[in-house]
């Protein structure tokens, strides 16, 4: 029998772990486990290491090394065939290839491994030349997974066209290292006003409603969420729902949609939004609270009641920019994020919000950056806004960033810059340390008017009036921790 093992790795130890770590369960893993229950008739093993266990709290890469040794050799000891596949994103890539390539190292061709994930599909070749590796997939797992891990093949890309009632594959959490402790633990956190959280992910929308309509942000690096959204058949996303309160006793979902509306026009928000809610009252849905993306134009003084009805407690909102220079140059939209807290405010949602510090930028902006942020978190800090993130621009693999510096380091003979992308087709990815040298570079060669040491200060004063704020402050090196209650 094949037994595959599904793991999500830990981001390197260059990052800071995120104030809502407990919180954010993987969902990649469950629906790995899912497609595979469909393909093999039983589910395999789904791992997080960020949070395998409540006792391993600053130990988890030893902790799940070890359970994956005793697994594999269990495995092996039954004449079972042992396949650990590892999710890559550019945060944990370094991490997932250690650790496939520890195990082939000790166990050789009695395991099989295997990678997939957003970062492979931008230089599958890297990972095609790594003896360590033996399937590679580009795609969705509803289609490469079967040729990869029955079909044996090396490398199998694809992706799965979705339609309300034939959408993806939902997450399924049995099978899932440490999932009741881990629900448990995330209880006892307080975030802002919120108490006894027991949160899963779900994800009812295929594409991005803005990459659709507008332009995909110039930072993102996710593939294909510029086609048409398509949300699941509501009676479908109803019962999966169900079953995840039934079984789990969950009471909140964080629903990873790249936008939870299927649109960003402005009538059709609130169409959209009345006709969910009535759908849901027809369905007899849960009663849960929800955590998704939305964009600053989807709040408005009508909008947000509805939000508020249809479950929305907390929207992530890319503010991103605090000008129409910066706002223009991140493709983002041009209206005021402050009617949209207000309109939270007076409806009772909360946001967790962030800037991109990195394009359009002028000596003048820099100067109003801190001035920005300080008047928002003034105004928002704590009564709307729980976290604030002040990001440099991250010049991700992929990413409209990316490619259009990888071109420009090229033409200009920017030979750091050159190096850091040749690292990265070599091996597929490139540590923290390396990003952060390559988003500096990109700045100094594309931000002419301003040098990088004064963005550098601008973003460190936002940094410390947002921690002197009632937000959590986030960057990708430090984040503030949330409180935990009944100890």
């Amino acid at each position: 029998m094949l037994r595959p093992i599904f793991v999500h790795a830990q981001p390197s130890t260059e990052h800071d772990l995120r104030y809502d770590t407990t919180m954010m369960v993987n969902g990649s893993v469950a629906v790995l486990n899912a497609v595979t229950k469909d393909l093999l008739g039983y589910p395999g093993i789904a791992i997080d290491e960020t949070y395998p266990s409540v006792t391993t709290v600053g130990h988890e890469c030893a902790y799940v090394r070890t359970y994956l040794r005793e697994q594999i050799e269990t495995s092996l000891r039954a004449g079972d065939e042992p396949v650990v596949f590892c999710t890559l994103l550019n945060y944990n890539a370094e991490n997932a290839l250690a650790l496939l390539t520890e195990l082939k190292q000790e166990f050789g061709t009695r395991l099989r491994t295997g990678v997939g994930g957003q970062l492979v599909r931008v230089c599958p070749e890297a990972y095609l030349r790594n003896s360590h590796i033996d399937h590679i997939g580009v795609g969705d797992a509803e289609v490469v997974l079967a040729p990869l891990l029955l079909g044996r093949k090396r490398f199998a890309s694809g992706y799965k066209t979705v339609t309300p009632t034939d959408h993806y594959t939902p997450p399924l959490y049995d099978q899932y290292l440490g999932l009741e402790e881990r629900l448990d633990d995330m209880a006892r956190y307080a975030f802002g006003p919120f108490r006894d959280m027991r949160q899963l992910v779900v994800e009812s929308v295929r594409g991005c409603a803005w990459a659709y309509t507008n332009a995909i942000c110039r930072f993102c690096a996710l593939e294909g969420i510029d086609t048409q959204p398509v949300f699941r058949d509501i009676g479908a996303q109803t019962q999966i729902e169900r079953e995840l309160v039934a079984r789990f006793g969950v009471n909140w979902l964080f629903d990873v949609s790249n936008q939870w509306i299927p649109t960003v026009k402005s009538i059709k928000i609130g169409e959209w939004l009345r006709h969910y809610i009535r759908e849901r009252a027809k369905y007899h849905a849960p009663a849960l609270n929800r955590y998704v993306y939305l964009t600053t134009n989807s709040i408005t003084a009508r909008t947000a009641p509805l939000l508020h009805e249809a479950g929305v407690r907390i929207a992530y909102i890319g503010i991103d920019g605090w000008d129409k220079l910066t706002r223009a140059a991140l493709f983002k939209t041009q209206v005021d994020c402050h009617k949209a807290l207000r309109a939270c405010a007076e409806n009772g949602l909360y946001v967790r919000t962030s800037l991109v510090i990195g394009s359009g930028l002028t000596r003048a902006n820099l100067e109003a950056l801190p001035l920005f942020v300080g008047e928002l978190l003034g105004e928002f800090g704590g009564n709307v806004i729980l976290s604030f993130g002040n990001f440099l621009e991250i010049v991700l693999p992929g990413s409209a960033d990316w490619r259009e510096f990888e071109a420009q380091a090229e033409r200009d003979h920017i030979e750091e810059a050159r190096a850091l992308f040749a690292f990265f087709r070599a091996h597929g990815w490139i540590s923290l340390t390396q990003e952060d040298r390559l988003n500096e570079l990109r700045i100094r060669h594309t931000q002419c008017d301003v040098t990088f040491e004064d963005v550098i200060a601008a973003r460190d004063q936002a940094v410390a009036i947002t921690k002197r704020s009632l937000a959590l402050s986030v960057t990708i090196r430090e984040c503030e921790k949330l409180h935990r209650t009944n100890e």
